[in-house]
């Protein structure tokens, strides 16, 4: 039984919480086309933890936490600031 690699929970856990941030903070009209990117990115991913046949608990583990912290944000922060649209921002010029 070999040990965890812990760096590469980290890298891992950080990488996949960026991405799924990403989804999350979209603007609403194209959280689905962020979506398709960042799973594209996440199937990669795990695809490289395949290749390297020891790192099928680390990379599971590390999925896990992301959502944990992706879950931590939205509760703590996503909730009370919702992503605001295009449509709503408004540029001053030098005549506002």
């Amino acid at each position: 039984m070999a040990a965890m690699d812990w760096g590469y929970t980290l890298l891992i856990t950080l990488a996949a919480a960026a991405l799924l941030l990403m989804i999350q903070r979209a603007e609403p009209k194209r959280r689905r086309l962020v979506g398709f990117f960042v799973i594209l990115a996440l199937l990669l991913i795990r695809h490289n933890a395949f290749l390297k046949s020891h790192l099928h608990e680390e990379t599971a583990i590390a999925f896990a936490l992301a959502l944990l912290l992706n879950g931590a944000f939205w509760l703590l922060i996503g909730r009370y600031n919702p992503v605001s649209s295009s449509d709503n921002v408004r540029v001053l010029g030098m005549d506002d």
